[in-house]
């Protein structure tokens, strides 16, 4: 009797886990194509080239003024406004706008998604770079961002430094 009990228990936890993870997998999309919507209205407003889109993997960079000089790469260092927000709600929740932000690309100082998508950037560079919530904070969530939300930072980059 007791190892039916046990028994069920753990098909109880399968079954509620492959459900989560559905879910997750489904928000994830939902996110995806959420963005991509976006991203068509700008180009259909003629707000965007899309030539000057740029996907990888959840990582989305519209960018709306070109840069010069140096990409970003790993290893170099960035300076660079920000300005972050919940982009469902376009609620922000950081900004650089009085101090620039300041770091070496691939140490880990920012999130994964922010990290690829700063890649290739040039001085001058204006971008959004749109993460889904896998690319972003993940199932940890910040502030006032849940867990797997999707975020938008508005980037200009200020400086681009090659560490070779």
């Amino acid at each position: 009797m007791k190892w039916k009990i046990t028994y069920s228990l753990i098909l109880l936890v399968l079954l509620l886990t492959a459900c989560t993870a559905e879910s997750l997998k489904e928000q994830l999309l939902r996110q995806e194509r959420a963005i991509e919507q976006y991203i068509e209205k700008l180009i259909n407003d003629k707000k965007l080239n899309a030539d000057s889109v740029f996907n990888n993997a959840g990582v989305y960079r519209l960018v709306f003024v070109s840069g010069m000089g140096n990409e970003a790469a790993s290893g170099d260092s960035v300076i660079f406004h920000y300005r972050a927000s919940n982009f469902n709600t376009n609620q922000p929740y950081d900004s650089s706008r009085l101090y620039p932000e300041r770091g070496i690309l691939g140490m880990g100082h920012y999130i994964n998604g922010l990290e690829k998508g700063l890649l290739g950037m040039q001085i001058n560079e204006k971008a959004e770079i749109l993460l889904t919530g896998e690319q972003a904070y993940g199932n940890v969530g910040i502030g006032i961002l849940p867990p797997y939300a999707p975020v938008k930072f508005e980037i200009q980059m200020l400086n681009v430094v090659k560490n070779n």
